[in-house]
């Protein structure tokens, strides 16, 4: 028997006869639908007898589904003041592969205002493999202070060092000139 019957078998046994995608839809609000607190809703998206049907929309206090708007929001889209998903903006919070928010934000792709981490982040702090910020950590990394293999910046230290004032293997500072430059004087 090969890998694929295996994985066949598997899923029939223990999830039926593999149409997870037209079970019924998830649509869970408590403690009311007019008031809800919690609110868990999603078409699991994509069905073989209805063929793409349109998300739905979440919104409560804490809200979970397609589309999630609450003070902690989960789903594919989420906003919220904490908020989670693959797209996400959160007030305080917002983890996601796009993150964005004035807090903290971690993703692949993080934009902040305050502190932002991911392969590439923006914000006030920054760290990440492209970084940039006021103060950023970063494979290049680029603001006002700035530590990286490739910082440019005022104050910069890095193997390529560019800006005002810093210390690198490739220094391209200011202060490199000065000090080259008092030998001639």
């Amino acid at each position: 028997m090969n890998v694929v019957q295996r994985i066949i078998q598997f899923a029939t046994r223990h999830f039926g006869d593999g149409r997870l995608a037209d079970q019924e839809d998830i649509d869970y609000q408590w403690p009311a639908q007019g008031f809800p607190i919690v609110s868990i809703r999603s078409n699991k998206g994509y069905s073989r007898q209805r063929g793409l049907v349109k998300p739905k929309v979440a919104v409560g206090l804490i809200a979970f589904g397609d589309i999630a708007i609450g003070l902690i929001a989960g789903g594919a889209i989420s906003i919220g003041l904490i908020s989670i998903g693959a797209i996400s903006f959160g007030l305080w919070l917002a983890l996601g592969a796009v993150a964005g928010g004035p807090g903290l934000a971690a993703g692949a792709v993080a934009i902040a205002g305050e502190i932002a981490l991911g392969a590439v982040a923006i914000a006030n702090w920054a760290a990440g493999a492209v970084a940039i910020g006021t103060k950023a950590i970063g494979a290049v990394a680029i603001g006002q202070w700035a530590l990286g293999i490739v910082s440019i910046g005022e104050y910069v230290l890095g193997l390529v060092a560019i800006g005002k004032s810093g210390f690198g293997l490739i220094p391209i500072v200011g202060d490199l000139w000065r000090w080259v430059g008092q030998w001639f004087d």
